[in-house]
């Protein structure tokens, strides 16, 4: 038996695959706590764990935390939560080019061509990877399937019309606030993280990232807009980016969400297999839902439609009909819900993706992972080198005995906390789980698993 601590950085895309994790661990005799991004010393100290699961440590800080750790005997392992790097460019530095990787024991990764990348950099050491898959693609295949959405329900619950098509535009505009509020978070952020120099060498600098990022958005869902208007026997779904400033979009479609009531709808809160399994075309910018879109078989539009694009990759776009101009746009989709079927040359590039970058969609990646970290945690034997830190076992124990309230107030504000508002400085809504998340989940998940 081991304790194994898992850090979760985003509620609405990680949180029900690390629940599935640690249950299948639990199974195997291991002790498994949840904490959030950010807070893993303060877990540390009052868990005091064998083994952490952490997504990255690009920035020096987690670099040293990972070091610190591993003084202490503690095992680190990382399992990135985006393990498909859109740009080519970018797919060095998420291999850790950049970052020292001593303290880390295990990197976890999607695919071969990133533990090939990993490899090159000399970084880590080759038997220190492993390829386990995709995680939260297990939520395509059984048995974890069982939790997605049928349509009616969705269509109940999002006040649309089930009879109608349903066409979703996932939004990844995760940059296009920064062009008018919080540059110096991004300029920040960029150099803490490392990423700057690479945008600067391609691109001129994060500023010119986030401005063709906020033309993009403009020219996508202008787009997008006049679609509603040109097609009323079709439900228009928005789903927007975890990552993005949510309040944005309210205030961008209050005319549409009022005129076209009963056919559109803008969804923050939802995980995308439930929107995915309820899709008959999805919209895309070179983003990971449309690969998730391929698992499903559903036609997906790849939406070219500015001129200065700089998010655009040809390989997340090999499987989708490309577009430049809303005339192409249209007409694609409508032959789409008049029944026309995916191209097979289409369909033979998202099958070369899907073996290249996904490794295995069976069902089982997550099994994999907690295989390999049964295996890893038995081979302990080293005595824990536990320092006593007074101050963050105080902050632990605040933790765990207000329910993470004391985190929640420091990220929402006091005044959100009282009124139950989850929105941070940057307009991402409820992005950290709560006590009552996980325990909803295990639960979901414990009567899929059993039955």
């Amino acid at each position: 038996m081991a304790k194994i601590l898992i850090s979760i950085d985003h509620k609405w895309r990680d949180l029900p695959g690390y629940i599935y994790l640690g249950s299948l661990l639990e199974k195997k005799g291991h002790v498994i706590s949840y904490c959030r991004n950010g807070l893993e010393q303060y877990y540390v100290a009052g868990f005091k764990p064998d083994l952490i699961i952490i997504n990255q440590v690009h920035d020096i800080k987690r670099q040293e935390f990972a070091q610190k750790l591993a003084k202490m005997n503690i095992l680190v392992c990382i399992l990135p939560t985006e393990g498909i790097p859109t740009l080519s460019a970018y797919r060095e530095f998420a291999g850790g080019v950049q970052s020292n990787l001593s303290g880390v024991e295990v990197h976890y990764v999607w695919n071969q061509p990133m533990k090939d990348i990993l490899i090159s950099n000399n970084t880590i050491p080759a038997d220190k990877i492993e390829v386990v898959g995709v995680p939260r693609f297990d939520f395509y295949r059984s048995p974890l399937h069982k939790v997605l959405i049928t349509k009616k329900a969705f269509c109940e619950k999002y006040n649309i019309n089930s009879k109608l098509p349903i066409v979703t535009f996932a939004t990844n505009f995760t940059q296009a606030t920064f062009h008018v509020k919080n540059q110096e978070f991004l300029d920040q952020d960029s150099k803490i993280l490392g990423y700057d120099k690479i945008m600067n060498k391609l691109h001129g600098g994060v500023s010119n990232i986030a401005r063709s990022d906020f033309q993009s958005r403009e020219i996508l869902l202008d787009a997008f807009s006049k679609l509603m208007r040109e097609m009323p026997k079709v439900n228009f779904v928005l789903k927007l980016h975890p990552s993005e400033d949510q309040l944005y979009y309210g205030d961008r479609f209050k005319y549409e969400l009022k005129k076209y009531e009963g056919r559109f709808t803008i969804i923050g809160l939802e995980y995308i297999w439930d929107i995915l399994n309820v899709t008959d075309v999805e919209l895309k910018r070179s983003c990971t839902t449309g690969v998730e879109a391929w698992v499903l078989g559903i036609p997906t539009i790849e939406m070219k439609l500015n001129p200065e694009e700089w998010y655009y990759s040809e390989e997340h776009a090999s499987g989708s009909d490309v577009v430049q101009n809303y005339h192409e746009l249209k007409i694609l989709i409508s032959q789409y819900l008049l029944g026309s079927t995916v191209k097979n040359q289409l369909l033979q590039k998202r099958e070369e993706f899907l073996q290249k970058w996904c490794f295995k969609i069976d069902g089982r990646s997550t099994m994999r992972l907690a295989d390999s970290l049964h295996i890893l945690v038995n081979t302990l034997n080293a005595k824990k080198k536990y320092t006593l830190d007074y101050k963050s076992l105080i902050i632990y124990y605040l933790l765990k005995f207000s329910r993470l309230a004391i985190h929640d107030i420091k990220v929402y504000g006091f005044l959100s906390w009282v009124k139950g508002i989850r929105i941070d400085f940057l307009g991402r809504e409820d992005k950290h789980h709560s006590i009552k998340d996980i325990h909803h989940w295990k639960e979901i998940l414990h009567n899929i698993t059993v039955n």
